[in-house]
Formats: structure tokens, sequence, C-alpha cells
């Protein structure tokens, strides 16, 4: 077991290509990590980028709008964001747990995170079913390399 594949872990479990999906499977096949330490590592790492979209986000929005075309495009993008993720907002919470829970491409904690930033979801308020979805996520993808593991 080595740091620098701890770090390469982590930092898969951070990129929004990868997160969990890629992280664990790396971890334990290529790394020769132990599951219950990449899992815990990888779930904890992907929530980072939850905090640097909903801290970050607001602020450039607010920064940028002084800009007339960045207020027009970003008018623009939330409303065809809002009409993509209407389901998600029809569902509530729970849509965007299922949504960062699945794991496939491109349904993880940055775009959850994103979208229930476009559709309005405050902080505190959609935190748990982000980190639900990630641990939902994490316990699958675990599943999945633990019986991989085992053939």
């Amino acid at each position: 077991m080595s740091l620098q594949g701890v770090f390469r872990v982590a930092l898969l479990a951070f990129l929004p290509v990868s997160e969990v999906r890629g992280a664990l499977p790396y971890g334990v096949f290529v790394e020769e990590l132990p599951l219950f330490l990449v899992a815990p590592l990888a779930f904890v790492v992907n929530l980072i980028p939850f905090f640097l979209v909903m801290g970050l986000l607001p602020w450039l929005v607010r920064l940028f709008q002084s800009f007339p075309w960045f207020d027009r495009l970003f008018s623009w993008y939330t409303t065809q964001a809002q009409h993509r993720f209407a389901a998600y907002r029809k569902y509530g919470r729970w849509g965007i747990l299922l949504f960062v829970g699945v794991p496939l491409p491109f349904t993880g904690v940055w775009t959850g995170t994103l979208a229930a930033f476009l559709v309005g979801f405050g902080v505190w308020e959609i935190f748990p079913f982000v980190a639900g979805g990630a641990a939902m996520a994490t316990g699958l993808v675990a599943l999945l390399v633990f019986l991989g593991k085992g053939l």
C-alpha cells in the first residue's frame, strides 16, 4: 500500500469524469488497496465537489452577472436546466438522491449538485440527499468490485 496510490484514488474520486465509479475499481484492482480503505476514502473525497459547487458557484454567478451577455446566457441556461431537471424538482430531493446514486456516467455528485443549484435547492436542504446518493453509488460500486474481485 503506497501513499501515492491512496492519493491517486482520492484524485479519481474527486474528478467529475470518474468519481467513485472509477476510484473504487482503480484502487482495488490497480493499486491493490483493500476495499475497506478505498470505499470510505472515495466517498468522503467525492463529497468535496458539493461544497465547491454550492459554495463557489453562487459567488461566481453574482460576480459575472454584472456583464449583460453573461446574465442573458446564464438566464437562458438556467431556464433550460430547469426544464431538463423538472422531473427532479417534481420528485424533489429524492430525485436528486436517485440521480446521484445511480452509478452511471454523468450522474454523480458534480452533476447532481449543479442540477440542484440550477433548480434552486438550498445547500443544507439538499446536502443530505446528495450525500445519500453518493453513499448509494459507493455501496453499489463497492458491491460490484467485491463480487468482481471474487471471480
